[in-house]
């Protein structure tokens, strides 16, 4: 069921709590989101339809120099890789955004023409000309506001790029069992009871795909 054309005001749809502890970056390693290559997490919500308008990521770099660039993609069509289907159209960029020394919070908002998120999507993020620095690990999922808002659901895994073609992804995890990070993502949002109606479907499907994973 997609999203009809009322949408009540722009809140979070999707966000977590870093475990404080843990940062996936560091090195030049190209499994470990650097040499350009980016990571990222998964996000199911209840319907697609929901309008983008940011993403907040908490990171750390031991010092300044470098950019972040930030990715939203659909994963529908995507040749599936471990049982799902990995990153496929590109629907948004954020690029060149600098990177500063320390524990940094920054939010990347957007304004420009709609970029329409489908139900399941995956957003990234890519360090580049910085290999120390490193996104925030997350833990819980964040239910505050829910259902109307932060009603989209993650397993503990994450898409990782592996190479430059189109099917070089693979899908990862910490240690630990984690596969969140700590970022927001906000997006105009519907009323609370069209929300409501897809809840269940999406816990349906974030089940299926555990077991598929598994």
């Amino acid at each position: 069921m997609a999203l009809g054309a009322s949408s009540a005001f722009a809140g979070t749809i999707f966000s977590t709590t870093g475990d404080g502890t843990g940062y996936l970056g560091f090195g030049t390693s190209t499994s470990n989101g650097h040499q350009g290559l980016e990571f990222g997490d998964e996000v199911l919500m209840p319907t697609a339809g929901y309008l983008y308008t940011g993403i907040t990521l908490d990171y750390f770099a031991a010092s300044a120099g470098g950019t972040i660039n930030v990715n939203i993609y659909d994963n529908a069509g995507g040749t599936p890789v471990s049982g799902a289907a990995r990153p496929n159209t590109l629907l948004y960029s954020g690029l060149n955004i600098p990177i500063l020394a320390g524990n940094q919070t920054v939010t990347v908002g957007y304004a420009g023409g709609q970029v329409v998120l489908p139900q399941r999507f995956t957003y990234t993020v890519s360090f580049n000309g910085n290999t120390g620095a490193g996104l925030l690990i997350g833990g819980t999922t964040s239910t505050v506001g829910s259902p109307h808002e932060n009603n989209g659901i993650s397993s503990a895994d994450y898409w990782q790029r592996t190479g430059t073609g189109a099917d070089d992804w693979a899908l990862n995890q910490v240690t630990g069992n984690y596969g969140n990070f700590s970022v927001a993502i906000t997006a105009n949002v519907p009323e609370p009871t069209t929300v409501a109606l897809g809840v269940l479907g999406a816990a349906v499907l974030v089940g299926a795909s555990l077991r598929r994973r598994r």
